[in-house]
């Protein structure tokens, strides 16, 4: 369902969470956080609805494939440090998350009621790895964006694997009751939009003129270097941070 802003919460129903650990009291106590992606964008609509980053540049979807997301606890933590302690908490994926559709940026509840120990964490990381999924997209790939230079259709896709640790800008704290809701950023302004020291993609050309801008390492029109640029400008968009939520 969209919301003013135009943007839309999408459940998905498809992928299984399996969430594992080295915990040796099964006694601790665990609150349900929920985890939800989204895509921070500008408001600029083109006349077609995409989102537009900057002149010349505008986006219409933007995917990515985690493998695995892990918490990590507080090293001053008590439950760290306590006899029972219980290993960094994993959530196992595959998760294929939509991030942009038709222009418009998502919010995505990827799990919903994970049950964690009421602890300190401070760090989150995410495991980038391709779609193994030969239906999907996304197969092959990691990270997958399009949208239009100038009016001619772009493609970056990346099929990197990489381990990205976010440190929260505070404690993510799971008191002894409630519940919490964990939000993952993904800021797109500051991957392509260079007044945020995003990318500049707009001089990326169509080499072989087949009406495509392709962009990706070895790709046939010859922005490779841009490709690469992308992928390491990735780790700086994500942020995470913590809201309470009632049932």
């Amino acid at each position: 369902m969209k919301t003013l802003n135009l943007m839309k919460t999408v459940v998905i129903l498809s992928l299984l969470a399996i969430l594992s650990s080295c915990s040796k009291d099964d006694d601790e106590v665990k609150n349900k956080t929920a985890i939800k992606f989204k895509s921070i964008n500008p408001t600029t609509k083109s006349a077609d609805l995409k989102t537009v980053l900057t002149d010349g540049l505008a986006l219409e979807s933007f995917k990515i494939n985690i493998s695995e997301i892990e918490f990590e606890f507080d090293d001053d933590d008590p439950l760290f440090n306590d006899d029972n302690a219980v290993s960094d908490f994993e959530l196992k994926g595959p998760f294929e998350v939509e991030l942009m559709e038709d222009g418009n940026p998502l919010e995505v509840i990827l799990v919903n009621n994970v049950e964690l120990p009421a602890a300190a964490y401070d760090e989150i990381e995410f495991e980038f790895d391709k779609n193994k999924n030969q239906n999907s997209e996304m197969y092959g790939k990691t990270a997958i964006i399009k949208g239009s230079i100038d009016g001619t259709p772009f493609v970056f896709w990346s099929d990197n694997e990489v381990e990205m640790e976010i440190e929260f800008d505070e404690l993510f704290n799971l008191e002894d009751a409630g519940n919490a809701l964990l939000t993952v950023s993904f800021d797109l302004r500051a991957l392509l939009n260079p007044a945020f020291g995003g990318v500049d993609i707009t001089a990326a050309t169509d080499g072989n003129q087949d009406g495509i801008i392709e962009i990706y390492t070895g790709d046939p029109d010859g922005n490779s270097n841009l490709a690469n640029l992308i992928w390491k400008r990735m780790k700086y968009i994500i942020k995470a941070f913590e809201d309470q939520y009632d049932d």
